[in-house]
C-alpha cells in the first residue's frame, strides 16, 4: 500500500520534469508532485499526489475504481486534459492546472512512448484514499500507475518504475556468505528493518554500512528493476567484507517531514547503524566503513565528523555544490536535452525556479513540504558544507563518480571534490566512463529512461570499494 504523509502538499506544477533526482525505493515513491532533489534515484517521471484525504465513508466497487482509472489515463491519452482536470477532487484541482497537468503527461510520454493501456490492478486503502495500482503499458515500457480516489474524485496520481526483475550479478558467490535479519532503533516509534551480509568463516573481518540518497529508500536502494546496495552487499561479501543495509526512516516510519531535519533523516540513523555493526562479534570496531550514495554519499563527512571512528567513507556521486543549483541544473538539463523546449516544458522550468527561490530564502511556512522537505530540511541541509568538513577530515576518503551522471556531474561536482581535497593523500578519485547517477553502465546521452532497465553495479565498482576497505582496515 502506498504510504501518503499527511502533510504533503500538491505542487505538480513540476511533477514531469527532474524525471529522477535521485534514490527512491520504487516501493516506496515520495508523496508530492515536485522534483525530487539531488541524490535521490528512483525515477518519478510524473507525480500529482493528494493533500489529506477525508475519512472513508465512501465504498465503490474496485471494478468502478478501476473503470474511472481506465477513463482518466484515456483522457490523457486522448489529449483530453480539461476533460481529464475536471476528474479531480476540488483539492487537486487547485493545486495542478490543465497546463500543469498536461506538461507532466507529455514528459512521460516523452520519456516512455505513447501510452497503450493499463492491467493487472491492485487495490489498497492509504490515509482516507482508495488506491488503485495497474500496470501500464508504454512504447518502450511498463510503468506502474497510482490513482488516488478520495469520495469527491481523483485525489493524485503517480507514475513509477513497473516492469522487470533483479537478479544477481555474475561476480556474486552467493555460497561465500549469510545474510541476517536485524532491527534498528530509532527516537520516534519506530525501527528500521535491516540485513546483516556475513561472509563465511570465523575470522575479523571489516564491514562497511551503506547510506542511501533522498528520498524513502529501502535498504537495498531499489530503484525499478535495480538495487545498487544489493549488489554491492553481495559483491563485498564475496570478497570477504560485511555489510550492514537498513530501510531509511522515511520508508519504514510514518515521518512528519515538514518538522524533520537532515540529521532526523539520514545522519541519526547511519550513526546507530554504524555502532550496530561495530557490535557483530567479527568486525572490529575500528574496522567499519562508510559507503554513502547521492546524498548519503553529500552528507557521509558530516556522519564520519560525529562518529569519529570510522576506518574511512566512499562517497558515491556526491554533491559539492549547493542542492538547488544541482536541482535547476538538472531540470534544465531534461527540458533541453532533445533541443527543444515546449511552452509546457517552460513553464515547469520556471515553476521549479520559484520554487527553488523559495528553498534559498526560507520562504517556506512551518507545515508544507517542497520537494522531499519541509523549513527545517533545507535549512539545515543548506547550513551544512559537505566540501568544507571534508576537508577537516583525517581519514581516508574514496569519491566515486559516474561521467553519465547527469544529476551529480562531472564538472559541477566531482571536479569541484578534487580541488578542495586533491592535495590530501588520504583522499582517492575514481572516474567510471560508462555509469550513471546509479552507477549502472549505459551509453549515448543519458536520461531516466535507462533506470527502469534491468542492471547491475559493474564489478569493478565492487572490486574498488573491496581494495579500498582491505587497505584501510
Amino acid at each position: 500500500m502506498t504510504r501518503i504523509d499527511r502533510r504533503t502538499l500538491l505542487t505538480a506544477a513540476a511533477a514531469g520534469m527532474a524525471a529522477l533526482t535521485g534514490c527512491q525505493s520504487a516501493s516506496e515513491t515520495p508523496t508530492d508532485g515536485t522534483p525530487s532533489p539531488p541524490g535521490t534515484d528512483t525515477p518519478d517521471p510524473g507525480t500529482a499526489t493528494p493533500t489529506p484525504g477525508t475519512p472513508d465513508e465512501w465504498s465503490p466497487d474496485d471494478a468502478e475504481l478501476e473503470r474511472r482509472s481506465r477513463e482518466f489515463l484515456g483522457l490523457l491519452r486522448d489529449g483530453e486534459f480539461e476533460a481529464a482536470h475536471e476528474r479531480f477532487e476540488s483539492a487537486a484541482a487547485s493545486q495542478i492546472s490543465v497546463e500543469q497537468l498536461e506538461g507532466t503527461w507529455e514528459g512521460i510520454t516523452d520519456q516512455f512512448g505513447g501510452y497503450l493501456g493499463v492491467s493487472g490492478f491492485d487495490h489498497g486503502e492509504s490515509g482516507g484514499y482508495r488506491v488503485v495500482t495497474g500496470t501500464a503499458r508504454f512504447e518502450r515500457s511498463e510503468l506502474q500507475v497510482v490513482v488516488f480516489f478520495s469520495e469527491e474524485g481523483i485525489a493524485g496520481f503517480q507514475v513509477r518504475p513497473g516492469g522487470g526483475q533483479w537478479s544477481p550479478p555474475g561476480y556474486v558467490d552467493q555460497s561465500a556468505f549469510t545474510e541476517r535479519e536485524l532491527s534498528l532503533s530509532t527516537p520516534v516509534d519506530c525501527s528500521l528493518g535491516a540485513t546483516l551480509t556475513l561472509p563465511e568463516g570465523d575470522g575479523d573481518i571489516p564491514g562497511v554500512v551503506f547510506v542511501h540518497g533522498s528520498g524513502p529508500n529501502d535498504r537495498d536502494e531499489t530503484a525499478g528493476p535495480t538495487k545498487l546496495f544489493k549488489d554491492l552487499a553481495w559483491g563485498l561479501a564475496s570478497r570477504g567484507v560485511a555489510s550492514l543495509r537498513y530501510d531509511k526512516r522515511t520508508a519504514a516510519c510514518d515521518v512528519d517531514l515538514a518538522d524533520a531535519t537532515i540529521d532526523d533523516i539520514v545522519t541519526d540513523d547511519a550513526l546507530t547503524a554504524v555502532e550496530r555493526l561495530r557490535g557483530v562479534d567479527r568486525v572490529p570496531d575500528g574496522d567499519v566503513v562508510l559507503v554513502g550514495h547521492s546524498i548519503g554519499a553529500t552528507l557521509a563527512p558530516r556522519i564520519a565528523a560525529r562518529d569519529g571512528n570510522l576506518a574511512g567513507v566512499v562517497m558515491l556521486a556526491a554533491l559539492a555544490r549547493p542542492v538547488t543549483d544541482a536541482l535547476l541544473q538538472q531540470n534544465r538539463y531534461l527540458v533541453e536535452r532533445d533541443g527543444t523546449v515546449t511552452e509546457a516544458e517552460q513553464q515547469q522550468l520556471d515553476e521549479v525556479e520559484r520554487l527553488v527561490e523559495r528553498i534559498r530564502t526560507g520562504d517556506i511556512p512551518d507545515d508544507e513540504v517542497l520537494f522531499l522537505g519541509g523549513d527545517e530540511y533545507w535549512q539545515t541541509l543548506q547550513e551544512y558544507d559537505p566540501v568544507a568538513t571534508a576537508q577537516e577530515l583525517s581519514l581516508p576518503r574514496l569519491v566515486m563518480q559516474g561521467e553519465r551522471d547527469y544529476q551529480v556531474t562531472v564538472e559541477g561536482d566531482f571536479s569541484r571534490w578534487q580541488e578542495a581535497l586533491g592535495d590530501q593523500p588520504s583522499v582517492r578519485f575514481q572516474r567510471y566512463e560508462q555509469l550513471n547517477h546509479l552507477f549502472m553502465p549505459g551509453e549515448g546521452q543519458p536520461g531516466p529512461e535507462e533506470y527502469f532497465r534491468p542492471n547491475n553495479a559493474p564489478e569493478r565498482v565492487v572490486e574498488d570499494i573491496a581494495t579500498f576497505v582491505a587497505e584501510h582496515t
